[in-house]
């Protein structure tokens, strides 16, 4: 299987600079050609939903609940992204995606992450090109893409015969139309229901240029599911359709003339404890019980979600269960209508070759895999399959080999699809040129970007969950220490003495709350001195703790701010052993540790003073000097260079969300210096390489990756202009300067 690693890359980077794709220059800002990529890891997050075109074979599209949208490159066997270019990180949240059935090249994407009172509100983007190139239409409503039932669908939907007329539903707000190919919406005021879990068409109800007249919407009430006759005017509840269910998914047969729906009491993907599989004849109104095991059954209880037809094999169909934690989820495959089933989990194998960490996850144990909320077969080829998990997707080639008793194989197919959501990057002085601390799979070890880490040495074992916290000895890179959440880590912590390939528990923690009356708490933050010897640990409550014999113990920091309901950054120095730095951003205030992290007190006052609800600034210490601090905040770049000096604003830098350090650059000495912010009202990615007098945008319009509010930027200190992000939902993203580029590379592309 093809891999993009830094040679691909640099391929990539030639035919951009052929066609001049990605070099767009400003008439203020300097650009810099780099190319860019994502660490390969491969999936790990939610894949939440699944769409063929039903009429161009070999064209699907999958959505990912914080990672944006992808297209299969069916000849390379790879994902290609295609919001890499979006500033937000509520357009990567993607609702819910249709394509247009009678335009092979048109897409539509619903984005929203979530719809509190204090979110955004969604939008709709249109490609007429498979997603190279977007248009906004920005909603009046939020849209939950990261919310509880995003794994339903789905909500946004092309007419058949009418490309211009579209439909979405929302979980807030009711039924939405477009009729000028979504330019536009209104609200369809004749929709009895404000939570929609999917819209359907039957295209067998109209013909070529007329809106077609029967559509289909589930919802999250008593009556599940409703029905139009009259192009979405009005709407009626389905006579005899199940009570007390909402409709998760549905599918018509490959006759048109069968609706297969698949219930649950809950929108998932967690909490489910009833559900169903029923058919409809449309024609004649009858109704039947095809579900394949009921739930409970003296275990606990789960929900029927994804469920797919097959469209050259008529009364072929699929469905799976969701939050069967009790043995497991699986799905089930019949070829008669619903009448008789076959376990698929029963008769499959799995294989995550070139993804070790998937490998370690299952623990040599056969499973589907949990939150199991679409599959889908390809109308084309009912051979093949696909379906999400919460870890990525898996897909098959020989479904129907489960008819005569053979084993289905389902490959994990996410090369390319990076969905995982770092919380924390280092790069070390030597060893691992990359380290990635990652929410909910534990994180990854890198020395090299040519495949995802290897199981020993590379993937972080054991995982721990979600790791909120890493940082390494400067003068002695093979100590490295990491904060996670998970039960794996006994202390909620894990020290390596070999730059990160094993790991042992630290010997104990400061008190760690998970909650109390004020609310819930993470284990927090840790900071490693120059040399090893001292620790601060910073807790998710905002009380800090120092450790002078590497984690034996711990004893509460004086004078460190405290301020109920925020915490605070701490940072070690990274030239001079036991010095330690903390940013008060309710007093805009910098405090300096001489003493290992035993007190803190403030040496710079007058600083940028930062709401609460922002995300908290990352400041960071220059290598190789003492009391060189950079400060980004949402009012600009600040920087100390030396004891002596006080903080003072970079000019032409408004607003500064991540700093950080690489190589210096040739003919240098100070460190080449990496910020993401807005530099003379462009907001983007930049390298200085002369200590902040004067910088050049490294990313571009099409390489975006959220917009980096609250991530975070590094350089690798042994490559110059060798740079690594963190992104919104999209793994670690790597840029590196297109120059790099030598004849030998340029031959291989």
């Amino acid at each position: 299987m093809k891999r993009i690693g830094l040679s691909a890359l640099w391929g990539a980077a030639l035919m951009a600079l052929m066609t001049g794709g990605a070099l767009a220059q400003t008439s203020t800002v300097k650009s810099v050609p780099y190319v860019w990529a994502t660490a390969p890891m491969g999936g790990g997050g939610f894949v939440d939903g699944f769409v063929y075109h039903p009429k161009q074979k070999g064209l699907l599209y999958a959505r990912t609940d914080v990672g944006g949208a992808y297209r299969w490159d069916g000849a390379d066997q790879i994902w290609i992204p295609l919001l890499d270019g979006m500033n937000s990180a509520d357009d990567l949240g993607v609702f819910s995606l249709a394509l247009d059935p009678e335009d092979v090249n048109k897409v539509y994407i619903a984005t929203g992450l979530y719809t509190g009172q204090w979110a955004g509100n969604g939008a709709v983007w249109r490609s007429s090109d498979r997603g190279q190139t977007w248009a906004k239409t920005a909603l009046p409503v939020k849209l939950g893409g990261n919310e509880d039932g995003r794994n339903t669908g789905e909500r946004l939907q092309v007419d058949p015969h009418k490309g211009d007329i579209l439909f979405l539903g929302t979980t807030t707000s009711g039924l939405l139309k477009s009729d000028d190919g979504g330019k536009s919406w209104s609200n369809v005021s004749s929709f009895p229901e404000k939570y929609i879990s999917f819209v359907l068409f039957d295209p067998a109800s109209g013909q070529d240029g007329a809106a077609t007249p029967t559509l289909y919407a589930g919802v999250n009430a008593k009556s599940g599911l409703y029905v139009s006759h009259d192009g979405g005017a009005s709407w009626q509840a389905v006579k005899g359709a199940p009570t007390g269910f909402m409709a998760h998914h549905a599918a018509f047969d490959g006759d048109g003339k069968r609706l297969y729906i698949a219930f649950a009491d809950r929108p998932g993907p967690n909490d489910c404890k009833e559900g169903a599989v029923w058919r409809l004849d449309t024609a004649s109104g009858n109704w039947t019980d095809i579900t394949p095991q009921k739930p409970g059954n003296g275990g606990p209880g789960f929900c029927y979600a994804g469920i797919s037809a097959a469209g050259s094999a008529p009364g072929t169909l699929v469905t799976t269960t969701l939050d069967r934690w009790w043995g497991g989820d699986t799905a089930y495959r019949s070829t008669d209508g619903g009448a008789h089933w076959t376990d698929l989990g029963a008769a499959s194998h799995h294989s995550a070759d070139g993804f070790p960490w998937m490998e370690v996850s299952r623990n040599g144990k056969e499973a589907m895999g949990h939150w199991m909320s679409d599959i889908e077969i390809n109308p084309f080829d009912a051979n093949e399959a696909v379906y999400g998990t919460g870890d990525g997707l898996w897909m098959t080639q020989n479904l129907t080999d489960a008819d005569s008793g053979k084993a289905v194989a389902w490959r994990f197919a996410v090369d390319n699809l990076e969905e995982t959501a770092p919380l924390d990057l280092i790069s070390p002085t030597a060893g691992a040129h990359l380290i990635a601390a990652v929410g909910d799979v534990g994180g990854f070890r890198y020395l090299d970007f040519g495949a995802s880490p290897p199981a020993e040495g590379g993937y972080f074992q054991p995982a721990a969950g979600t790791n909120r916290s890493i940082d390494f000895a400067e003068l002695n890179p093979g100590l490295v220490v990491r904060v996670a959440d998970g039960d794996a880590a006994k202390t909620h912590a894990l020290i390596s003495l070999d730059n990160g390939k094993t790991w042992s528990d630290m010997p104990s923690s400061p008190p760690i709350i998970s909650h109390d009356a004020d609310g819930w708490y993470t284990p927090g933050r840790i900071a490693v001195s120059a040399q090893g010897g001292q620790m601060v640990w910073v807790t998710g409550k905002g009380d800090a703790y120092y450790s002078l014999d590497r984690g034996k113990s711990w004893t509460a920091s004086k004078g460190f701010p405290q301020v109920k309901g925020r915490t605070f950054p701490v940072f070690s120095d990274r030239s001079t052993e036991g010095v330690f730095y903390a940013y008060d951003a309710s007093a805009g205030a910098m405090l300096v540790s001489a003493d290992g992290g035993a007190s803190f007190k403030v040496f710079a006052s007058g600083l940028p003073v930062i709401d609460p609800w922002r995300p908290a600034p990352k400041p960071r210490a220059a290598p190789g000097r003492l009391r060189d601090i950079w400060l980004p905040t949402p009012q600009g770049l600040f920087h100390s260079p030396d004891p002596k000096s006080p903080f003072k604003q970079l000019p032409d830098i408004s607003e500064a969300s991540a700093v950080g350090f690489g190589k210096s650059a040739p003919g240098q000495t100070y460190p080449a210096v990496y910020m993401w912010g807005r530099y003379k009202g462009v907001w983007g990615i930049f390298r200085s390489d002369d200590a902040g007098a004067s910088w050049g945008r490294i990313n571009d319009d099409a390489h975006q990756y959220g917009g980096g509010m609250g991530g975070q930027v590094i350089g690798d200190p042994r490559q110059f202009g060798l740079v690594y992000i963190t992104t919104s939902g999209r793994g670690v993203a790597l840029g590196q300067p297109a120059s790099d580029l030598n004849p030998a590379q340029q031959a291989q592309k």
